[in-house]
């Protein structure tokens, strides 16, 4: 896919942070009452769910893990001592 801005008319389809990170369609099974609390936080926030859920599946893969921040936390209390 060539990079740059893409226009239809005067509307920009797409522009070079699109190809940033680009989607990849998955499909997977969910717990029904998981899919209902995102629905119901993209109706108080005017957000979509799907949007909802990619945030928060971002945010948990990409923070550290429990086990690196604990390191961190060793390492500054050993520094301080």
């Amino acid at each position: 896919m060539s990079k740059g801005k893409i226009t239809y008319g005067k509307v920009d389809l797409l522009t070079d942070e699109d190809f940033k990170n680009p989607k990849i369609r998955i499909s997977m099974m969910v717990d029904e009452d998981v899919i209902k609390a995102f629905k119901e936080r993209a109706k108080e926030s005017g957000e979509g769910y799907q949007t909802i859920m990619h945030r928060a599946l971002r945010e948990t893969a990409l923070k550290p893990s429990l086990e690196e921040r604990v390191k961190k936390l060793e390492s500054q209390i050993n520094k301080a001592s």
